[in-house]
């Protein structure tokens, strides 16, 4: 959805020019070079999700010189990792579950910027859907890297 929107398309009735409309002047500067800050925050997020599951994310890369071969501290993808979480997985489960009753009839979808109401729920189940599976997977993610990390006691 945002990629279709950030090369020019049309996705949901809008294109890329509605949405550039109202935006700041940093934001619009990077969407007329077909770049969308959000997937860009979104690629940061996944090499955090991928830094917490695979090997390489526990230990600095050589590029790093002064810091090459030493363990990341635990704390530095753990708190972004925590709030991303503590914040992506409430707002995408609740928002999901929303779209769910909208999607039903129990509650009235709000048209908002789009054309109809079938393309506001297009874009809402595509972006709470995504809120939802990456603050789910975070956390998950999140834990893992805090369980293989714990120091463990050994006795001498």
């Amino acid at each position: 959805m945002k990629t279709t929107w950030a090369l020019g398309g049309t996705f949901a009735g809008l294109t890329h020019a509605d949405l550039v409309a109202g935006a700041s002047a940093s934001w619009a500067a990077l969407e007329s070079f077909g770049v969308d800050p959000t997937a860009l925050l979104a690629a940061l997020g996944v090499f955090l999700l991928l830094g917490l599951v695979r090997p390489w994310g526990q230990v600095f890369p050589r590029w790093t010189v002064w810091l090459a071969g030493r363990r990341v501290p635990r704390w530095l993808p753990l708190a972004p990792a925590l709030v991303g979480a503590a914040t992506l997985a409430p707002y995408g489960v609740f928002g999901v579950g929303l779209v769910v009753l909208e999607s039903v009839g129990v509650v009235p979808v709000e048209r908002g910027q789009f054309r109809s109401v079938a393309d506001a729920l297009v874009v809402s189940w595509c972006g709470l859907g995504a809120f939802c599976c990456f603050g789910v997977a975070l956390a998950v993610a999140a834990w893992s890297y805090l369980v293989r990390t714990r120091r463990r006691c050994v006795s001498v």
